[in-house]
């Protein structure tokens, strides 16, 4: 189960991953030994996947985001399955992709992408729909952004 100690050090963490574990100890009110504890055992579990870098997409030269929301298509010929892993390979193996969910509803599949231009944009669309049933695609393109955040507040978990 996690505590209000766990939740303070996942808040902690996730605005900077960086920390030592006796700047947590100084921020929780708990000894360094016992953070380090806390610490594994939040990995171990599983809450606490890994540790990144946040960078700038601009500086990077990926300055356009998009999302991108897929249609996988089926008739009675087609081999949804096979389609199905041919295109979670596809994204899994493109580094453009960063974000994909396979959503209820209308499209199959949604998509969060960040590339260089407008066709890294349709050369990326022409790798993802390789070896894939797609029949519809409908891409997005941000113009601006109000909110992004990797932070998750944690709920109650048992």
């Amino acid at each position: 189960m996690i505590d209000d100690i766990d939740r303070q050090i996942i808040l902690l963490l996730q605005e900077d991953a960086r920390l030592s574990n006796a700047a947590l100890a100084d921020k929780v009110g708990l000894t360094t030994s016992t953070i380090y504890e806390r610490v594994k055992k939040l990995e171990k579990k599983g809450v606490i996947k890994k540790y990144v870098a946040i960078v700038e997409p601009e500086a990077i030269n990926k300055p356009i985001a998009a999302f991108i929301r897929l249609v996988m298509g089926m008739t009675a010929e087609d081999d949804y399955v096979t389609s199905k892993k041919n295109f979670i390979a596809n994204c899994l193996a493109e580094p453009d992709v960063l974000e994909c969910h396979s959503v209820a509803g209308e499209d199959c599949y949604i998509l969060k992408v960040r590339v260089t231009t407008p066709q890294s944009l349709e050369q990326l669309l022409e790798r993802l729909r390789a070896n894939a049933l797609v029949s519809k695609s409908t891409s997005s393109i941000v113009l601006s952004t109000f909110k992004e955040d990797t932070k998750v507040e944690p709920g109650d978990i048992e």
